[in-house]
């Protein structure tokens, strides 16, 4: 890719709304800053061509005009500028000079300590930091004579950044795991929410076109919306679910964790609330129309209503489940904007 379709593709990813692709280019704009730096830093010049073409790739997988469903579904637009991205970056670390290796490696070492469950890769870390510390505090001895070139082995600078750079490859694997993870709980609340929003419908629609499909009136004189059976029956008990789905969203706002994440992942568990609180609160009125849950009476319409929305919030029984796999995917997944 060309200086000038850099630049023009730079341009398209700037002017774009989208919350993850501003998170990318910012985390993209520093790595291609810092990769300027050390090229003049660098005397002879270094060989960058695996940076820069990782650069590109994270360019063109962040343009703005690739879109649609598929894509969206299978996060590859977001995934690959990611991957790109951390490819540049751990290039980096074949650049930088003795002085810069600390500091480096103390930035993985952050990097190891948000993956909760990598202690094997938090104590490699830990033991670079250290080692590159006491190398540093070392006094400087004199080079070594040469050997024959046939025979050369790798210097100590040169096995510290390939070891840096190792490391923060790993975590980068974890951290885009994780994110892989993130995209499949998406998908699957995504797939769950279309399947119930038409079994919703379809029963709305059904009850409207012939009122006798279904039966949600509690006696002959006490139904939804009046003292008769109305074709909007089922659509009044589905919003009101609906509300109750919407109030149980409480929960995991108060309880929960974020994950910090660009497939937006809770607004997916909102979305499945509000519609399976739909659906509960049908199954609900039902059941009590049907005297299977006896204890229970609906003797107006603003029983039948205000148990609507009860059943609609009771749906947190079952999605519940969601919110605690959310939750527990939250703790372990840094932000991607950290790598």
């Amino acid at each position: 890719m060309s200086e000038g379709e850099n630049d023009d593709y730079e341009h398209q990813v700037r002017a774009d709304p989208s919350a993850w692709r501003a998170l990318a280019f910012d985390s993209y704009a520093n790595v291609r800053d810092e990769l300027q730096r050390l090229k003049t830093l660098n005397d002879p010049a270094p060989d960058t061509e695996g940076a820069d073409r990782a650069l590109g790739e994270a360019l063109r997988a962040m343009d703005p005009n690739r879109h649609g469903l598929k894509l969206f579904y299978s996060g590859a637009n977001i995934e690959a500028a990611w991957r790109a991205i951390h490819r540049a970056r751990a290039a980096l670390y074949m650049l930088y000079q003795p002085d810069e290796l600390k500091g480096q490696a103390e930035h993985v070492e952050v990097l190891a300590a948000a993956l909760p469950e990598q202690s094997a890769l938090q104590k490699a870390t830990a033991a670079l930091v250290a080692q590159v510390t006491r190398a540093q505090a070392a006094p400087a001895a004199p080079p070594p004579p040469a050997p024959p070139v046939a025979a050369l082995p790798t210097s100590p600078l040169q096995s510290t950044r390939v070891a840096l750079r190792m490391l923060y490859e790993r975590a980068m694997e974890v951290t885009d795991g994780l994110q892989r993870e993130a995209r499949t709980l998406r998908n699957s609340l995504m797939t769950a929410s279309i399947g119930i929003f038409l079994v919703v419908v379809v029963l709305g629609v059904a009850h409207l076109l012939d009122t006798g499909i279904i039966n949600l009136c509690t006696s002959k004189h006490t139904c939804p919306l009046s003292g008769s059976p109305h074709p909007f029956d089922v659509f009044a008990v589905e919003l009101a679910g609906m509300l109750g789905g919407l109030l149980s969203v409480v929960i995991p706002l108060a309880t929960g964790e974020r994950i910090t994440t660009p497939y937006r992942v809770f607004n997916q568990q909102l979305v499945l609330k509000t519609l399976a609180g739909a659906a509960t609160a049908v199954a609900g009125i039902l059941l009590v129309e049907g005297a299977l849950v006896s204890a229970i009476k609906l003797e107006s319409t603003a029983a039948i209503l205000g148990y609507a929305v009860f059943f609609g919030f009771a749906q947190q029984v079952v999605t519940g489940f969601v919110d605690r796999r959310a939750d527990s995917l939250a703790k372990q997944t840094p932000s991607t904007k950290s790598a």
